[in-house]
């Protein structure tokens, strides 16, 4: 193997573990992002050509490392408890469904349907229930749109909201000449993933469908497999900070061990253009 080689797999090794350190440190600067779910890198190596050996097999020359990919980690993050009945948490596996809604609720042509598990909402102007970015919270009845809690929000017709353990969202009339008793307004879209591992991160806690992920599979909460949700919390995100601080250091450590590997073939670059002088 020729110098050139050595200097080429110690940068392969300084890129390599620069990018896990930039995956590791947005995990750590996330650590508090609400239903943020850990990225974890995947190593590989990289071979060149066949080596001849004294025995009847060959093998590949080692030529380096690179990341295969980045995997997301969606075990469950911790539930912390609001004084908002519209912070919501899913216990056990499932993901919302939130798009971006007209005045009427309906979802608008041309835009996608995402999936998350921040379920950190409130009501908006409308009275429809709303993520931080204007994404509406979408409902099992009728074709998918957004569960609406106030028709007319300046004159609302119900209090005392809560939200059940199925999904179903309450309320209970302001007048009581209506009646006393919660009314049903809506409930919770829920969906699972053949493959949640397929999912692409978009950013903002919302995930696509990805080639691999397989078909959405449309239900609500505590039914087929779905977890069940929690009013008044949310989930943490589901960052290790001890384990990701000892990663930094792991890579920092192989970091530092690559660009020896440099130094260590500039000078042996040097000794054999000093024999030729």
């Amino acid at each position: 193997m020729s110098v050139n080689s050595t200097l080429y797999i110690g940068a392969c090794g300084l890129r390599t573990f620069a990018q896990a350190m930039s995956m590791t440190s947005d995990n750590i600067a996330n650590a508090n992002t609400t239903a943020f779910k850990a990225s974890q890198a995947r190593f590989g190596d990289m071979v060149s050509s066949y080596l001849s050996t004294q025995s009847v097999d060959t093998d590949r020359a080692g030529c380096g490392s690179t990341i295969l990919g980045i995997a997301t980690s969606f075990a469950q993050g911790p539930t912390i408890t609001t004084e908002t009945w519209s912070d919501l948490a899913i216990n056990g596996e499932g993901f919302f469904r939130v798009r971006l809604c007209d005045e009427s609720g309906t979802p608008v042509d041309g835009t996608h349907t995402y999936y998350t598990r921040d379920g950190s909402f409130h009501v908006d102007k409308n009275g429809f229930i709303v993520n931080s970015q204007g994404l509406a919270l979408l409902n099992t009845v009728g074709d998918g749109e957004a569960i609406q809690v106030l028709v007319d929000p300046t004159n609302p017709a119900y209090s005392n909201f809560n939200v059940s353990s199925a999904g179903v969202v309450y309320g209970t009339p302001v007048d009581p000449d209506v009646g006393t008793d919660p009314v049903e307004l809506g409930i919770i879209s829920m969906v699972r993933f053949p493959n949640q591992d397929g999912l692409i991160r978009q950013g903002n806690n919302l995930f696509l469908p990805g080639p691999e992920s397989g078909a959405p599979i449309l239900g609500q909460a505590n039914i087929n497999g779905n977890g069940s949700i929690i009013d008044c919390n949310i989930e943490g995100s589901n960052v290790d900070l001890a384990s990701e601080m000892v990663n930094m250091i792991i890579y920092q450590a192989d970091f530092n061990a690559n660009s020896k590997s440099v130094t260590t073939g500039n000078n042996m670059l040097d000794t054999v253009i000093n024999m030729v002088r």
